[in-house]
């Protein structure tokens, strides 16, 4: 018995078309200057089930575009940028860009870099040139007497992947998520394989691996969740945060 993946992969490209259009439907009711958080949280969800479901099946290309896009939203909906004709039109812009992107996927064709690698760069310029600063209010000189204390941070994340027996057969692969997740940081990778039978009993749509990851750097935890969101009902998972200690300045200040 083999498997034939494509039947995965055309649920995945009628359900990414379908996210589009209700990307586009939704920024095309956003007021601008007025957040509607339902709408944008819609617009938010179609485009990281897209990222979700092209890093599963190793489209990183579309994945990692489609992060960009998500970084901009979620700075939206969490009312740390407005809704402006600006990041409408360029949000409205980089899905015809996805869209052309999923197709030329679909069809196996080559997908157009240079107007890509534009559009991406119009994203991280956005994101790099309207990030919201804390402002004094009050406009007061202020006395600085700074001490020292320390915080805890997160470091990483250590990763325990147990995938089910039948977990290949859903058309996901390990592999590729271990890739995804080494985009995000260091990435140590231990393989259990305790379960691993005779070759002679080994079946090739059998999932027998196990592994332990530790993963290195300042990653939000839902970066890491989003990765293994397609198989959750297809693994144990558990993920437990690697902390550590970081000196901070605290600033006792007095009006003068």
């Amino acid at each position: 018995m083999s498997i034939d993946i494509s039947q995965f992969h055309d649920v995945f490209f009628e359900e990414s078309f379908e996210g589009l259009d209700a990307m586009e439907s939704g920024l095309l009711n956003l007021d601008v200057g007025a957040a509607d958080v339902d709408e944008i949280n819609t617009i938010f969800r179609a485009a990281h089930s897209i990222k979700g479901g092209a890093g599963t099946f190793g489209f990183m290309a579309v994945s990692e575009f489609t992060h960009v896009m998500e970084t901009l939203l979620d700075e939206m909906r969490n009312g740390e940028r407005d809704v402006s004709t600006e990041s409408t039109n360029l949000l409205l812009d980089t899905v015809d860009v996805l869209r052309e992107m999923l197709t030329a996927v679909q069809q196996k064709v080559d997908t157009d870099e240079q107007r890509i690698t534009e559009a991406r760069q119009k994203l991280e310029a956005m994101l790099a040139g309207e990030m919201p600063v804390a402002v004094n209010s009050t406009g007061a000189d202020l006395a600085v007497e700074q001490t020292s204390t320390t915080q805890t941070i997160t470091l990483g994340w250590e990763i325990d992947f147990r995938p089910h027996q039948h977990l290949l057969q859903t058309g996901n692969d390990p592999v590729r998520m271990l890739r995804e997740l080494e985009t995000l940081g260091e990435l140590t990778v231990v393989v259990d394989d305790s379960k691993l039978p005779p070759f002679l009993d080994l079946e090739p749509e059998d999932s027998y691996l196990s592994w332990q990851l530790t993963l290195t750097g300042d990653i939000p935890k839902e970066d890491v969740v989003e990765i293994f969101e397609w198989v959750d009902d297809d693994c144990d998972l558990k993920i437990e945060e690697i902390q550590g200690e970081s000196p901070v300045a605290i600033d006792n200040t007095a009006d003068e």
